[in-house]
């Protein structure tokens, strides 16, 4: 059925014991984050993310075929780096809404997520903006209960393959598709 779908755009949930909360949790970023495929090298800014099974086993995530604009090609493996940075339902640490978290010296350290993303980007050098996107394997579980998120981040200056008018496109995409959500949040 989903035979034309980078392998990586295929997530499985087999480990998880709250399935269907994984990914009522996830879908809250389709409008927020990009969605990165390292097997096809592409990053997807208008997705859907849908479950192929009944169980809520495996997700699919689907770009827009029509948003061909929000597809963003030749997007090197190496241009994509963990952050050590997780979203969080607040409730993993006591808190209410959504928490950025961070290990620091073996400690877990939250934020709210609105402030903490703002803090991190404000630390970024201003040729390396804080451009958080995610990755099949950003979707895990904290104390085997609760859905938590990993952020990847998109390192501009490994785009390489990119002219600066598609980087800037880029930049803008990620930039404004976090800007509305934080307005929201």
């Amino acid at each position: 059925m989903y035979t034309d779908v980078a392998p990586d755009m295929i997530w499985n949930l087999n480990g998880f014991e709250y399935r269907e909360k994984a990914v009522n949790f996830l879908k809250r970023f389709e409008q927020a984050l990009c969605v990165f495929s390292g097997s096809v090298h592409q990053l997807y800014a208008n997705y859907e993310i849908t479950p192929m099974s009944e169980d809520y086993s495996r997700l699919v995530v689907l770009p827009d075929p029509y948003a061909f604009h929000d597809i963003f090609q030749s997007i090197s493996e190496d241009a994509v780096v963990k952050t050590g940075l997780y979203i969080m339902p607040g409730e993993c640490v006591g808190k209410e809404g959504l928490v950025l978290g961070q290990r620091i010296d073996g400690k877990l350290r939250v934020s709210p997520l609105a402030q903490g993303l703002r803090k991190i980007a404000q630390q970024m050098p201003k040729d390396e903006p804080f451009l958080p996107v995610l990755k099949s394997t950003d979707l895990r579980q904290f104390g085997n209960k609760l859905p938590i998120i990993h952020l990847h981040r998109l390192r501009v200056n490994e785009l390489k393959r990119l002219s600066s008018f598609q980087i800037s496109d880029v930049l803008h995409t990620i930039q404004d598709k976090m800007d509305q959500f934080l307005m929201a949040a």
